[in-house]
């Protein structure tokens, strides 16, 4: 048998939902299946681990030589991480989903599809204002970790590595995003600062000043 998860959307943004369907087939008998799930993935410091895991469909018998589409749905958490920035595949950022169908009380993994994921309202304004100003980010990864104070829900971070248009060192820029906004946090060349954007563009001016600043 195989199986694969596939989005209505070819790119979706955390805090929205995710609708799909689950395809099946290539069963050579009639099989009864306990249910079929989907989780979603991503890699935390080399390790891929499950952030969210959605029951698509109870018990049902798929026939055999048949196929079957199961539709659903799936809220991404809000700090589920970007793969994508202006149009570029971020290469050490991976979101997956994974299809397992259940028979006979036995979970069996039938197959995974790359997610595309672009950033929040507010983390594109963060990265496209330092970018236009110069910046560049030779380095993205997903690692553990939490901040004290911020509003978290998992217990891993998404970083940048930026360079700024100067001879300065280089500044590691992480964000924490949530459903007004994201945490913002710049640490390096002398800075350790924190601040929040929202993920409108309202926010837009304020960022512009803060990035002024930085460029400093």
């Amino acid at each position: 048998m195989f199986g694969s998860a596939t989005l209505d959307e070819r790119g979706v943004r955390p805090g929205t939902m995710a609708a799909g369907q689950v395809h099946l087939g290539g069963a050579r008998e009639d099989l009864a299946v306990d249910g079929v799930a989907v989780t979603l993935m991503t890699v935390v410091s080399g390790v891929e681990v499950d952030v969210l895991r959605c029951d698509v469909s109870a018990g049902f018998t798929l026939a055999a030589g048949r196929s079957r589409a199961i539709p659903f749905e799936q809220p991404l958490p809000w700090e589920t991480p970007f793969t994508h920035f202006a149009g570029e595949h971020l290469p050490a950022v991976s979101v997956r989903l994974r299809t397992t169908v259940t028979v006979a009380g036995k979970p069996v993994d039938v197959g995974v599809t790359p997610v595309t994921v672009h950033p929040t309202g507010g983390q594109w304004l963060v990265l496209d204002t330092l970018r236009r100003r110069g910046w560049t980010f030779p380095r993205c990864e997903v690692r553990q970790g939490t901040v004290p104070g911020v509003r978290q829900t998992d217990p891993f971070l998404q970083w940048f590595e930026c360079e700024g248009p100067d001879a300065g060192g280089p500044l590691r820029l992480t964000f924490v995003a949530n459903p007004v906004g994201v945490d913002v946090l710049i640490a390096g060349g002398g800075r350790d600062e924190r601040f929040a954007v929202r993920h409108d563009a309202e926010a837009l001016e304020a960022l512009e000043a803060r990035a002024t600043v930085l460029s400093a």
